[in-house]
């Protein structure tokens, strides 16, 4: 990836609705290089997909938190079988360090996250966790929350 792409890839993360006539005006480039990048991206695995983001996702989930893992033995794959069904782990990360997962989870009030933290602390191979509330996003891969503002009331 080169300048071009990145700044083309922090375009399409502000509105991924543009058009490619827009970007390429913003980028002063033609639109069959915006086209030829664009496609390039998707086939090389840059750009995994594309997505919308509902009111829903701010609204009806305020409840954000990172949850770290710690798993005993070998038993990451069978624990992260199981923490990939719950609905409310958003995304699983590896990572090392004194942590082996970092969760990513989300759930419409308090009582259901404590409910999720109790759940994902009784999965076998859990050895320990650490939760931390996510009190303000100020910016995330589809912008900043702020921005969706409007939307939430």
């Amino acid at each position: 990836m080169d300048d071009l792409d990145y700044q083309l890839l922090a375009l399409l993360r502000t509105d991924g609705r543009r058009s490619v006539s827009d970007l390429a005006k913003d980028l002063g480039v033609a639109r069959a290089t915006v086209r030829g990048r664009l496609e390039r991206l998707v086939e090389t695995g840059e750009i995994l997909g594309f997505t919308a983001v509902l009111r829903d996702d701010w609204r009806d989930l305020p409840i954000r938190a990172v949850t770290l893992v710690e798993i005993a033995g070998r038993n990451t794959e069978p624990a992260t079988r199981i923490l990939g069904a719950m609905t409310e782990v958003r995304a699983i990360h590896s990572t090392n360090g004194k942590w082996d997962l970092v969760l990513d989870i989300a759930t419409r009030d308090l009582a259901a996250f404590d409910d999720v933290l109790n759940r994902i602390r009784l999965i076998e191979g859990i050895a320990n966790t650490e939760t931390n509330l996510l009190l303000n996003t100020r910016k995330s891969p589809v912008g900043a929350a702020n921005h969706y503002a409007d939307l939430r009331s």
